[in-house]
């Protein structure tokens, strides 16, 4: 058999209805039952307020029981008396049933539903006798079917009414998810993450919440897909450059007769492949960063790694008559070696690049609250504040780095290593006032 499929709406729909008409049943099943009650209280108190005034107004002497007409004075209550054998002495109207002294009976009898109270009186030189109260119950019962006939006609109403409430209540209430079904697909097809979902200002529900999380999500993911776009144009870009010049180098050594020439267009394709191999050698870093797929078990003081890193690169910095200075503190952490060490290497080749010539470059590690801080300071040209907040994308530089060698990914590779670790990469620098590059490493990586 094949399940018919609902949607969430139908079946909240369906679900609301039908707990109102239960709601609803209930309602009118208690309405009766708190009629039927309030009757029999109501029906008890006459009864027994007559039958109080009646055995007052008897008059019993010697035997003898003198009945007057007061006894049908009472207004719908009919008064009786038996004897202790059920013989009617006295009444215009007889119910019968049981005798059960000082108990209110309900009793039904041809057709006409009655109250009836017995009263059991004691006469000296008398037989037992019974005084029988009793009322009509119709008029309530009447009520009662009333409640119920109409009740029976208000409830196809009542679900009616529910359905069409509840069918425009949900259908405003997930009206976000319908617009989020929609975006969906339409991105789904087209492709166009510019797309946002309508959300109203000052609604704040749980639907308008997730609508605001899907906005916020898209927009990730647009940031992420341009991102990724632009990481793929940068690099075919900065791969067709040293192609080009190989391929040039190529058809010149070709075309060169003399050894010598050859041997030189050889060389400079060597050196071509060499800066492919390095960018190559970088983006496959950065990647599996991303991917978490270097190991991050060794164990080692980062203080080596910084003065290893710093005597590494005093032949480059003497060449620019630039002066390293280190302030280091020993700083054991739990990582990857040759991850920190690129990392460090990048930022005082940066310091350099972009350092005054004949000026000073700092390299300090220090520990704050637990945390491993690494810092690497110029005293160069600096960097425009509009500027600031890109530099450690992949393949961006500053205008004014263009015209210096490098492929802008060594500050990408700094800042993908210090979120391997845990940590966070940031710069602070101003035109003119150099530039200061600080890594921070959390306790947590640390070895304790």
């Amino acid at each position: 058999m094949k399940r018919v499929s609902q949607s969430i709406k139908a079946r909240i729909t369906l679900w609301y209805a039908a707990l109102l008409l239960v709601i609803c049943g209930a309602a009118i099943m208690i309405l009766v039952g708190i009629a039927e009650h309030a009757a029999r209280r109501y029906c008890s108190g006459i009864l027994r307020s007559a039958a109080v005034v009646l055995m007052d107004e008897m008059e019993i002497e010697h035997g003898m029981m003198e009945i007057d007409s007061d006894l049908e004075d009472f207004p719908n209550v009919y008064a009786a008396l038996f004897e202790h054998d059920g013989s009617l002495i006295y009444g215009r109207l007889r119910v019968d049933a049981p005798f059960k002294d000082g108990a209110v009976q309900r009793i039904e009898q041809d057709g006409h539903r009655w109250f009836i109270l017995d009263t059991l009186l004691t006469v000296p030189g008398m037989e037992k006798t019974w005084l029988r109260l009793h009322t009509t119950a119709d008029v309530h019962s009447d009520a009662y079917r009333s409640i119920a006939y109409y009740g029976a006609w208000l409830l196809p109403l009542l679900a009616a009414a529910a359905l069409l409430g509840g069918y425009l209540i949900t259908a405003r209430a997930f009206r976000p998810v319908k617009d989020m079904t929609q975006l969906a697909a339409s991105i789904a097809h087209g492709g166009d993450l510019t797309q946002r979902i309508d959300v109203p200002a000052g609604r704040r529900d749980e639907l308008h919440a997730l609508a605001d999380t899907l906005n916020e999500m898209l927009g990730r993911l647009q940031t992420a897909f341009e991102s990724e776009r632009q990481f793929t144009s940068d690099a075919a870009h900065e791969l067709r450059t040293p192609l080009n010049a190989m391929r040039t180098q190529a058809e010149y050594a070709l075309s060169r007769t003399d050894m010598a020439e050859k041997d030189e267009a050889i060389a400079c394709m060597l050196e071509q492949s060499e800066e492919m191999h390095a960018l190559v050698r970088d983006l496959l870093m950065i990647a599996r960063m991303d991917a978490g797929q270097l190991p991050m078990d060794d164990r080692f003081d980062l203080q080596e790694i910084a003065a290893g890193a710093a005597e590494d690169m005093l032949p480059v910095a003497q060449e620019k008559h630039i002066a390293l200075q280190t302030a280091l503190c020993s700083c054991p952490v739990t990582g990857n070696r040759a991850m920190l060490m690129r990392l460090i290497i990048n930022l005082i080749d940066n310091a350099i690049r972009y350092g005054r010539e004949g000026g000073t470059v700092t390299i300090s590690l220090t520990r704050e609250a637990g945390d491993a801080v690494l810092s690497v300071e110029d005293d160069g040209c600096g960097i425009a504040p509009q500027e600031l907040p890109r530099v450690f994308d992949r393949f961006w530089r500053a205008d004014s780095a263009r015209s210096s060698p490098g492929t802008g990914i060594g500050l990408a590779i700094v800042r993908a290593g210090a979120q391997a670790h845990g940590g966070m990469a940031e710069v602070n620098s101003a035109p003119g006032m150099g530039s200061r590059f600080t890594v921070r490493i959390p306790e947590e990586k640390q070895e304790k």
